[in-house]
């Protein structure tokens, strides 16, 4: 089109508190972390919308389009962890949380913008998105609240 550079499509985008759009990742920890189960079971049983790709950029995408989702990542022993915290996890939880969202480590239910990066293939269970479903994540999964 002869254009060179950025075009705007949208002034600001906001991750809205609620949301009825989930992406649940590594669905083997399920079978491993009973919380977990249930919420998945709590999302399919309220009529929310899956959305998982199979990929943690394609599902973040998906929340900014949207203006809301969650994508829920948990470990287990039989499932360890696979998204990188220092190239994937931090820097869509910082993306994320500057959008109005909140970031889950998956183990103490902190940003996963506090976990120290001690190593460049350190690896982390990851919950990002909507306000309230990164809240429900942390209650279910972690026995947080």
């Amino acid at each position: 089109n002869g254009y060179n550079g950025w075009i705007c499509s949208r002034e600001q985008i906001k991750i809205e508190e609620k949301s009825k759009i989930f992406a649940p990742a590594n669905m083997r920890a399920a079978q491993d972390v009973d919380g977990y189960a249930k919420l998945i079971d709590y999302w399919m049983g309220n009529r929310y919308t899956l959305r998982y790709s199979g990929g943690l950029v394609p599902d973040v995408c998906q929340q900014f389009t949207k203006r809301m989702g969650v994508f829920a990542n948990p470990t287990s022993a039989s499932s360890p962890a696979k998204i990188r915290l220092a190239f994937e996890a931090a820097p869509f939880g910082y993306l994320v949380e500057k959008a109005g969202g909140l970031t889950s480590d998956g183990v103490t239910g902190g940003s996963v913008l506090d976990v120290e990066i001690t190593g460049i293939d350190q690896r982390t269970a990851l919950c990002l998105g909507s306000a309230d479903e990164v809240k429900r994540f942390n209650s279910m999964v972690l026995g947080k609240q």
